[in-house]
């Protein structure tokens, strides 16, 4: 009787070791449907993500570069392909800085100090307004939601499966691009840049949210290798009705010191 016993709970000690066992168990992924056409349905989803032209709304903008980290919340207005506009907001929302810039020419204008820069648009004279060096198309793509692709003449595409998303890696020109694309959505949650071999930069989009019947990512995290910056941008407001030129037009303010921006210096 005690041997059964023991037999027993000997017995139902394994069974319960044995069934947390397969609990623990990793669940299998299930294989997305195979794409007949990769380069096409990536194509598509690039076609989709272009169609957005122009935005604007309130975002809180947050970069950590040389182990200091700024904080700001901003309106913004961006067009396709070269135009911005951001006004900081300081005490009581009211405006503190602003920037505008496009293909040629930027401005910035310290309201504290009502003094005026004005300079060529170039990666350098962005950092030395923002504090990291970046592209005039990088910032405008940004706001709309959108990686900064890399495009080229010749490429090779190839698609797999990450979990239950797409991945894309296109390879042109000694760079290599990861995009990640929810097949359920149809949106780019993910984008990695390598450059011989090096990453470059990372882009994750989350919080998607319908807003006038579009799919958008509210919040977009962004590492920069090179510089060892992070940004995250978060919108708190977004409209895509078309903004008039007139939004994005620059006029010296009354009585400000008019200043070339390289005045500014760089960022330690």
């Amino acid at each position: 009787m005690k041997f059964q016993i023991n037999r027993c709970i000997y017995l139902i000690v394994f069974l319960g070791f044995f069934w947390s066992g397969c609990a623990a168990l990793p669940a299998r992924q299930k294989p997305l449907p195979v794409l007949k056409d990769p380069a096409g349905y990536f194509q598509d989803i690039i076609k989709k993500s272009h169609a957005l032209h122009d935005v604007s709304g309130y975002a809180k903008l947050k970069i950590t570069a040389n182990g200091k980290t700024s904080t700001s919340r901003n309106v913004f207005f961006v067009r396709r392909p070269d135009m911005l506009r951001i006004e900081t907001l300081g005490f009581l929302s009211r405006p503190a800085l602003f920037f505008t810039a496009d293909s040629t020419a930027m401005s910035f204008y310290a309201i504290e100090s009502n003094a005026f820069y004005s300079g060529k648009t170039t990666a350098e004279n962005i950092q030395r307004i923002i504090g990291i060096r970046l592209s005039l198309r990088e910032v405008i793509l940004s706001f709309l939601g959108e990686p900064p692709l890399a495009d080229c003449t010749s490429r090779k595409i190839a698609c797999s499966q990450d979990k239950n998303q797409y991945l894309f890696t296109l390879a042109c020109d000694g760079a290599q691009q990861l995009i990640w694309i929810d097949p359920a959505a149809g949106t780019i949650t993910g984008y990695k840049l390598y450059e011989n071999t090096y990453p470059v930069c990372d882009y994750a989009f989350s919080d998607f949210q319908n807003v006038a019947g579009r799919l958008f990512p509210l919040k977009i995290d962004i590492h920069h290798y090179t510089t060892t910056t992070d940004i995250s941008l978060e919108f708190e407001s977004l409209s895509f009705d078309p903004i008039p030129v007139e939004r994005f037009s620059v006029h010296t303010p009354q009585g400000a010191a008019c200043l070339g921006i390289e005045e500014l210096g760089m960022p330690q």
